[in-house]
């Protein structure tokens, strides 16, 4: 679907973490919500319409509920899609991102051919066999290239594995030796983030993008992977990450160097130091990257 056959914006919401709704980065998609998303997304002259996920109380274990949430990401995803809208995804966490791809790849899109630009200070590329921490949000890179799950992953509609050679990872720095060398053995790009120079992310990124060329592309954006001098978007926010002007001008060579199919932003615990300052620098990304989009068509 070209940028020009967008006639809508879909706005889904998913306030969960863990499988809890409204709890720690679950509440920051309504946080999101409240601070004036909506408004900024109607300027741009196309009908918003809004879709938020339900609660998934009657299942047991966070595992089994973290998966219907992706079920109902890639049903949306999809239907939007279909309806020639444009997805923009809050998420509690990023493993929404594994429903997302499934749902941009259910009608049109061939998993391997997808394109993702992940910002992120970790490298969410864990399985069940490498964490040490059970921390089950540490894996959705791997969950979405088919490291693992796999048997789940049968029950995601659309699901098919991403090509790693086809993602770029922006500003990674929280990592042990071993994840790091864990990403480095997996192939994929990475702008490195740093607590010890200043990092020119946007010349990275482009390095990136105009050597890979890729084309409908899903774009990944943790919050934490902004520096906590701006604030801390969630407990695990660390300094050596982008600042304000260069999540935008990110988000712009992005639109500049790929065709962009969704939209998601994920991992913003409201409940942290700087939350309004977050919320801000993070809506105005959107901003900055739906006026490069439709201003692109």
């Amino acid at each position: 679907m070209s940028r020009q056959a967008f006639k809508s914006i879909s706005l889904i919401i998913s306030p969960f973490h863990c499988g809890a709704r409204a709890t720690g980065p679950g509440a920051g998609p309504l946080f999101l919500q409240s601070r004036g998303l909506v408004p900024v997304l109607k300027e741009f002259g196309l009908p918003v319409r809004e879709f938020e996920i339900e609660a998934v109380d009657e299942l047991d274990g966070e595992l089994a509920k973290s998966f219907e949430i992706i079920r109902r990401t890639s049903k949306l995803v999809s239907q939007a899609r279909q309806n020639e809208s444009f997805p923009i995804v809050l998420s509690g966490n990023c493993s929404g991102a594994v429903g997302v791809a499934a749902g941009l790849s259910w009608k049109d899109i061939a998993g391997k051919d997808l394109g993702c630009v992940w910002f992120d200070a970790h490298d969410d590329f864990h399985t069940p066999d490498t964490i040490t921490s059970g921390y089950g949000d540490s894996m959705p890179i791997a969950i979405m290239a088919g490291l693992c799950y796999k048997k789940l992953l049968q029950s995601v509609p659309g699901h098919q594995p991403i090509d790693l050679n086809n993602l770029v990872h922006v500003g990674m720095r929280d990592v042990t030796e071993e994840e790091k060398q864990r990403v480095v053995d997996a192939g994929f790009d990475i702008v490195w983030g740093s607590t010890e120079q200043k990092v020119d992310f946007e010349s990275g990124l482009d390095k990136f993008l105009e050597k890979k060329s890729l084309k409908d592309t899903m774009v990944h954006v943790d919050l934490d992977s902004l520096d906590a001098s701006i604030g801390m978007a969630n407990k695990m926010a660390t300094f050596g990450g982008l600042l304000e002007d260069d999540l935008t001008k990110c988000l712009e060579s992005v639109v500049k160097y790929t065709n962009p199919v969704s939209l998601t932003l994920a991992s913003f615990d409201p409940g942290y130091e700087g939350a309004d300052k977050i919320a801000d620098v993070g809506i105005k990304g959107v901003a900055v990257f739906l006026k490069a989009l439709l201003g692109s068509s």
